[in-house]
């Protein structure tokens, strides 16, 4: 078996654990009925979401290119936390709990995966969007969209993550839930920052609206962003934290609408092709 078939067969048998665990692990949390002592599967969940996206762009760019990338990401993600936790600088001041293990020195390893996930699948799922409801647009738009949509997430992770499951604790008071404006800014700077190193070590796409369909397994970074801001959006609204809900419902729905015409342009550009091709 060859490398590229190798890291498709792996790529495919996490995605299917991970969509495998999903449902039940939504439903747990939601109705609050995780069994004692099964905390270590929070960490299992971020690491396998993680090993997908990393799989993802391994295969689509290459095993060693792609592995850069997103050890970059990894490292990155690494780095900021590490510096947030001594310091409280850029997100403002806060400290890890014992929920989340094992750890990297300060760092649980599950958040460096949550993180990898996060701005990989944020990155492609606006560049989906942007080259074929966009087309003209260039990298500038891909980039601001991937941001937006790391915050979004980030908005529905926050409260399940603080007062929910207990990840970590803010030392200072905040006015979204706890939470620190600076949070959400140092979190928007971060994605910027972390998805033009990813940029610069894939390479830029041309902006030719069907030039992503040459992406193999398209659709899997989409369903991990998606999958990502149901959950967070579901565990909120059945814990009574109805902003972040409802701001949960409206990501979902102009997220999921973008992507459906996004599809829709792409089907017919498909057919036009395949028109002018049978006409030549």
């Amino acid at each position: 078996m060859t490398l590229s078939k190798t890291n498709r067969f792996l790529m495919l048998i996490f995605f299917s654990v991970y969509c495998f665990i999903y449902p039940s692990s939504l439903f747990l949390l939601m109705t609050d009925r995780v069994p004692a002592g099964t905390e270590w599967m929070a960490s299992l969940m971020l690491v396998l979401e993680g090993l997908v996206a990393m799989a993802w762009v391994m295969l689509n760019y290459g095993p060693w290119r792609g592995f850069t990338a997103a050890l970059a990401v990894l490292s990155g993600a690494f780095a900021v936390e590490t510096i947030g936790v001594k310091t409280g600088f850029p997100f403002g001041q806060y400290e890890y709990t014992d929920v989340l293990s094992p750890k990297l020195l300060v760092v649980p390893v599950g958040i460096m995966f949550a993180w990898l996930m996060m701005i990989l699948s944020s990155f492609f799922t606006a560049r989906y969007i942007v080259h074929r409801l966009w087309p003209r647009r260039g990298l500038g738009a891909i980039i601001l969209l991937s941001a937006a949509l790391t915050c979004s997430s980030d908005l529905l992770m926050e409260p399940v993550a603080v007062h929910i499951q207990g990840y970590w604790t803010w030392l200072e008071n905040g006015s979204y839930y706890g939470v620190p404006i600076s949070n959400f800014v140092a979190w928007g700077v971060t994605s910027l920052l972390l998805a033009l190193v990813l940029t610069g070590l894939i390479g830029q796409e041309t902006r030719e609206a069907n030039k992503s369909t040459r992406l193999n397994f398209m659709f899997i970074p989409i369903a991990l962003y998606m999958m990502n801001l149901l959950m967070f959006a579901a565990i909120n609204l059945t814990h009574n934290n109805l902003l972040a809900g409802m701001i949960g419902i409206a990501a979902l729905v102009a997220c999921g609408l973008a992507l459906l015409r996004a599809r829709q342009i792409e089907l017919n550009l498909t057919i036009k092709h395949k028109e002018l091709k049978e006409n030549v």
